[in-house]
């Protein structure tokens, strides 16, 4: 008895490794940015620094660095920024740093937002990223926030 295959049924399977070699080999997904961002149309940003001003000072931060393309906002570190950081991490009187930083992007702004706590060494500084904690819901209300005032936000898919 011939134990081969019918030449129809050999033509399928290899139809079928080559169409499951040619699925493994698509291209990746595009990676996401996980820091927390907007895209605002129709506004400037001069009205941007102001609302984030204003909204941060709201929320106890004062203004640490203007600059033409960034601002950062600093506050002593709360528990609730320091849940998770080990005490060496945390240091003694750790700061909370936001730093918005913005790009036009067209005739749109994109602000994306970076989040750390800094512990003071002599000098220098150690800044260790909390972007991943709970604080970034907070970071993300005030950048949702604000582009309603100053603009029109635009949805994530359309960036």
């Amino acid at each position: 008895m011939n134990r081969d295959l019918p030449r129809p049924s050999r033509l399928l399977m290899v139809g079928a490794l080559v169409g499951a070699l040619i699925g493994c080999t698509s291209s990746p997904p595009v990676p996401h940015s996980t820091k927390p961002e907007v895209t605002i149309s129709g506004t400037t940003i001069d009205r941007v620094k102001t609302a984030l001003v204003g909204e941060m000072s709201k929320r106890k931060f004062r203004v640490a660095k203007d600059t033409a393309s960034e601002l950062s906002f600093e506050q002593p570190a709360t528990s609730a920024v320091l849940e998770g950081l080990t005490a060496s991490a945390a240091g003694k009187n750790p700061i909370e740093r936001v730093t918005y930083t913005w790009a036009p992007t067209g005739e749109d702004l994109r602000v994306t937002a970076d989040i750390v706590v800094v512990r003071k060494l002599a000098a220098m500084e150690q800044p260790v990223d909390i972007s991943q904690g709970p604080e970034i819901q907070n970071v993300q209300s005030v950048l949702d926030k604000i582009a309603g005032e100053v603009g029109t936000a635009k949805a994530k898919h359309e960036n």
